[in-house]
């Protein structure tokens, strides 16, 4: 009696080959039995299909997963105060943000199932994952679902999650990138030594070859180029099954059935002796198109790492002064009010302010600008800055997760999602051209071979078609282009939150100015100050401190500053000051109420203070219930750089303007000494948006620049915002530029850099149509061997690729 060879079946969840029927667990999913390498996989699967995801598995087509491991459990208990201050961000709408890599990410079939499974959690706000990087940003409410629940769930879909911290550099980025560059010097070995027997090939056609000579060449050319095909070309193979299975049509469809044809028509010419072969398009093809993959690949690697490479470098221990003794900690443990002492070459871990009398840093980070920056006891100093001194020392007024260089990270992790609009139109065009080629591929090849009956013709010219018009060039013409662009303003301390800002710019009509801390420095001092009542000076100074508090205004920065160098003056310590009420009036000023009293007090603009009495005059003023008690007339200087921007600017853009809620003497006389010829003055924060909604209105493409809260309804508003330095948190929410180097003339770089690349992104488009429009025809005629398309389809993408590195010389700034 025989017994049943076991017949090998895959897992109907993770695609693994079951081998032995011990490892075969049967398990049944809607009425219908199916085979299941473990039970993990049988429990995910259920859970799929019962919850009817089961479009994870037409997206995950072939790829094989690893198994399900239903023993992983969590090591670690993350709920705990330390994981929550190193890992996860407070958001002042509640919820919490954190950011999560994902192993074991194969395919957008993973990402596809994570962001479902986890979207559709209770609690969950938004799950988002870049599979470049195998990273997920999450946003959360940690009183509906906590990190532990959430870490349970992704590895019950079979997947490792691990907390990222913005002190650990990216890795998967350099696997991808190392894993083409394999497949590229395969190609490429392949090719090289594919030419030498083609050359004689190619002698022997036009003078004649002996059958043997031929036949070995033939031989030794299908070997050399079957790893290419196999290997090299597996992407694009994974590409078009996928595209297949999901009933799309991509470049990878054409690229992969061109060469397909052209490698299995050459087998047959091999094994037939009937005809020509193309086993070196084969190689051609695949190593031309990975170098312009690998050179983009490259490109992007180098924007993404930037920020990784830098935190990276950061030192294990830091020496902070607890109790008077010094104490070696990680950059992670260090807390605000923590007193760091940084050695010569340092990096600063967190935001903080000098506490010594003078030191010198380089901002090259931060700003682009290479020269050491010089600073004095009470300055800011950013997280990135490197310590150029031997002996200095900063009170933390963040923490490492706070920091300007953790929010730089994080901004940057979130623009490399998305798309530009004129990436989608490219998308949706490709598409289209993709379905049209492989119509007139059909027909080429249906017209040679049954109207002419001459089927290597057919043959030829139908792989010619397919080859040539492959739309690799178009493919390319935005992202290579928008890529070297992200590196340029990344180096003059530009950061491009939405990649539609540089489509924007590039075709901005008008662009409006806020005057302090924008136009100028921000640094008021007091230059006339009035108070009611001399005898309550102090009273109301450490009342004015305490109120100003909350505020990050420029202007208020400046004053608290002011006031506290008149106590030191007097010898005195402002005195402790309860408030029960307290809130800041966007563009007017901040009002409280005392413990213990019903008395309103605000401080402000006159209009706001004395309860609209009285006529705007600029000076600041301290009032209780719309009676004055003080006031003060602060001084501003323009910043070094502002003239010199401004008149460069309006080379490129004509209209330039200032909205502004000081008095109309302040504002036009700024204006008239900085060129701008449109000022606009004592606005309130709807008069700001009635001036950019009117523009708008006329079909003007607005553009505002400004730094504080009272800008953030504008940013949002104008077609593109621009947040000067680390501004406010809700600026930089609502902005898509952030200057992080707090230099007014990084927007003259942005304009530059924004129009040349639009230039690029045209001329890119321009060529990969032309040579689409030029080509094709002549393939579809019979006009063009596979190996010449080859050449011309390889020469548009390296001429696309090449055109947009152009960009980072042929900008001049």
């Amino acid at each position: 009696m025989q017994t049943a060879v076991f017949q090998t079946v895959n897992c109907y969840h993770c695609n693994t080959p079951i081998r032995s029927e011990r490892d075969l667990i049967l398990g049944e999913l809607k009425g219908k039995q199916e085979s299941f390498c473990c039970s993990g996989c049988l429990s995910l699967a259920n859970l799929l299909v019962n919850s009817g995801l089961t479009q994870f598995y037409s997206l995950r087509g072939s790829e094989q997963l690893n198994p399900i491991q239903t023993t992983s459990i969590l090591s670690e208990d993350l709920e705990t105060e330390s994981i929550y201050q190193e890992y996860v961000m407070d958001r002042k709408d509640g919820l919490s943000e954190t950011w999560i890599t994902i192993g074991k990410i194969h395919c957008s079939a993973c990402v596809w199932l994570n962001e479902k499974v986890l979207s559709d959690q209770l609690g969950v706000r938004e799950a988002r994952i870049n599979f470049a990087t195998g990273r997920m940003k999450l946003i959360y409410d940690r009183n509906r679902i906590s990190l532990n629940a959430i870490f349970s769930l992704i590895r019950s879909l079979g997947y490792e999650p691990s907390l990222y911290s913005p002190f650990k550099a990216e890795t998967k980025v350099s696997l991808f990138s190392k894993d083409l560059f394999y497949r590229m010097a395969v190609a490429g070995f392949s090719w090289g030594n594919i030419m030498l027997f083609s050359i004689g090939l190619y002698a022997g056609y036009f003078s004649g070859i002996e059958i043997e000579f031929k036949r070995l060449f033939h031989y030794v050319s299908w070997i050399f180029a079957t790893p290419a095909y196999l290997y090299a070309g597996y992407p694009f193979y994974k590409g078009a099954v996928e595209s297949v299975k999901r009933r799309m049509l991509t470049m990878d469809t054409l690229l992969f059935s061109g060469v397909s044809l052209a490698y299995f028509y050459s087998v047959y010419v091999t094994l037939t002796d009937s005809g020509e072969v193309y086993f070196d398009s084969v190689c051609t093809i695949y190593f031309f198109i990975l170098i312009g993959k690998f050179l983009e690949s490259a490109i992007r690697l180098r924007a993404g790492r930037k920020v990784g490479e830098l935190l990276s470098t950061l030192p294990q221990e830091y020496t902070i002064l607890k109790d008077k003794r010094r104490v070696q900690v990680s950059p992670n443990t260090i807390a605000k009010s923590d007193k760091i002492l940084l050695k010569n070459g340092n990096r600063i871990p967190v935001d903080g302010i000098l506490q010594t009398s003078v030191a010198y840093f380089d901002e090259s980070f931060l700003t682009g600008e290479s020269k050491p920056v010089t600073h004095r006891f009470g300055d800011s100093i950013l997280a990135g800055s490197i310590c150029l001194s031997a002996d200095a020392c900063i009170l933390a007024n963040t923490t490492a997760k706070e920091s300007t260089l953790s929010r730089i990270s994080s901004l940057i992790e979130s623009s490399l999602q998305s798309k530009p609009g004129i990436q989608r139109t490219t998308d949706r065009f490709s598409t289209y051209f993709i379905q049209a080629v492989l119509g007139i591929s059909i027909a080429t090849f249906c017209i040679y071979g049954f109207y002419y009956q001459n089927w290597e013709a057919a043959v030829l010219n139908t792989i010619s078609v397919l080859i040539v018009a492959c739309p690799c060039a178009l493919g390319l013409a935005v992202p290579a282009a928008y890529v070297v662009s992200n590196l340029l303003h990344s180096s003059k301390g530009i950061l491009v939150k939405n990649p539609d800002s540089l489509e924007i710019l590039s075709k901005a009509d008008q662009i409006y100015f806020d005057k302090t801390g924008t136009l100028t420095t921000g640094k008021l001092s007091i230059q006339e100050e009035w108070i009611s009542d001399p005898h309550t000076k102090e009273r109301l100074y450490s009342i004015l401190l305490s109120l100003e508090l909350g505020s990050t205004h420029p202007l208020a920065e400046s004053l608290k500053k002011e006031i506290s160098k008149r106590f030191e003056t007097l010898n005195q310590s402002p005195s402790f000051v309860s408030w029960k009420e307290i809130r800041e009036i966007p563009g007017s000023g901040m009002e409280g109420i005392l413990e213990g009293e019903t008395d309103r007090y605000r401080i402000g603009n006159l209009n706001f203070v004395s309860l609209g009495r009285l006529k705007q005059d600029g000076k600041v003023y301290l009032g209780k219930n719309g009676s004055l008690l003080a006031s003060f007339a602060l001084e501003d200087s323009p910043r070094q750089e502002a003239k010199t921007t401004i008149s460069k600017l309006k080379k490129q853009i004509s209209f330039l303007g200032i909205l502004s809620g000081d008095s109309k003497s302040k504002v036009e006389s700024l204006a008239s000494s900085l060129g701008i010829d449109h000022p606009f003055s004592e606005l309130k924060p709807e008069e700001k948006l009635q001036v950019i909604r009117d523009a708008q209105n006329e079909g003007k493409i607005t553009v505002m620049v400004g730094d504080g809260i009272n800008d953030s309804a504008c940013l949002a508003l104008a077609n593109l915002g621009i947040s000067m330095g680390i501004a406010s948190d809700l600026s930089i929410d609502k902005s898509d530029l952030v200057l992080i180097g707090n230099r007014l003339d990084s927007i003259v770089s942005a304009v530059q850099i924004s129009k040349k690349t639009r230039s690029i992104v045209f001329q890119n488009i321009l060529i990969s149509l032309t040579y689409n429009s030029m080509m094709l025809p002549l393939a579809a005629f019979g006009y063009m061997l596979p190996v010449i398309c080859a050449g011309f389809m390889t020469l548009s993408s390296l001429t696309v690729v090449l055109n947009s590195i152009s960009l980072q010389w042929r900008t001049k700034l």
